[in-house]
């Protein structure tokens, strides 16, 4: 049996047990409205609870979304708040989509609305068991499905453009995250980029994602960068800098952009 099988039998038996409504599961045409820019905040959520695990990054948790067949699938990295509601309901919509999304956790089930709270939490993450946790996700990913992005927002940003440096993917989406501006390193990408950020982010600055540019540039790796009239984290609609106009064009963007780079 291939190393691709192999994982596939697992994962199966671990979704089939988790939630005996995937069996059989085929896919889906998704819904128009599914790629219209949700506000809502749900409480009931489609996917399910996984987890996954490697010598160096230990078990960690994802909540996976959509479907398992999927051929192209998402790693999904949490804002500073954790894996809460919001980040679950994004997983859903982009598996309604019919991708296969897996949204891991890097703060080991801990997420809260207290922005001091989520400053300590993020403090609180070991770099090195992140990456490690990223890593292994990404492997077993790509096993299982033909191509594979990342995104992530602030926090999980930054984490979607280490994840991707530290194991090629074939798209990269990276929403106000701390940034890498050594062509050396980013080098390093297998695939385009795509880059949201805000004219008046006061931490991922303009000059900062200007920098970013110029050493994708250099380092000759293709990219896309926008950025909007608006603060940090305007795309979040449960946080007080939400701008409903610049959210809708970003995550349209997002998905002609992983509709053109995961086929």
């Amino acid at each position: 049996m291939s190393m691709k099988r192999a994982f596939l039998a697992v994962f199966a038996v671990a979704v089939l047990c988790l939630n005996p409504s995937y069996a059989g599961e085929k896919m889906k045409m998704p819904d128009p409205k599914d790629h219209e820019f949700n506000t809502n905040i749900p409480t009931k959520f489609s996917g399910m609870d996984m987890t996954m695990s490697s010598e160096d990054a230990g078990n960690f948790h994802l909540y996976m979304s959509g479907p398992m067949n999927a051929k192209n699938a998402i790693l999904m990295i949490h804002e500073w708040w954790g894996l809460n509601a919001h980040m679950k309901g994004v997983a859903d919509q982009l598996g309604r989509i019919g991708y296969a999304v897996y949204a891991i956790d890097l703060f080991d089930g801990k997420a809260t609305d207290d922005a001091e709270k989520a400053a300590e939490q993020t403090k609180a993450v070991d770099m090195v068991k992140a990456l490690a946790k990223l890593k292994t996700a990404l492997v077993n990913i790509k096993k299982a499905h033909k191509k594979v992005g990342t995104i992530g927002w602030c926090f999980g940003g930054g984490y979607s453009l280490k994840a991707s440096l530290a194991e090629p993917v074939d798209a990269t989406v990276i929403y106000y995250g701390s940034l890498e501006n050594d062509p050396q390193i980013l080098s390093r990408l297998k695939g385009p980029v795509l880059g949201i950020f805000a004219k008046r982010d006061k931490w991922i600055t303009p000059e900062v994602a200007a920098a970013f540019e110029k050493g994708l540039r250099e380092a000759k790796v293709k990219h896309e960068i926008k950025s909007f009239d608006a603060d940090h984290a305007f795309a979040n609609p449960s946080g007080q800098r939400f701008m409903l106009a610049p959210a809708r064009e970003a995550w349209s963007l997002t998905l002609k952009f992983f509709e053109a780079n995961l086929k």
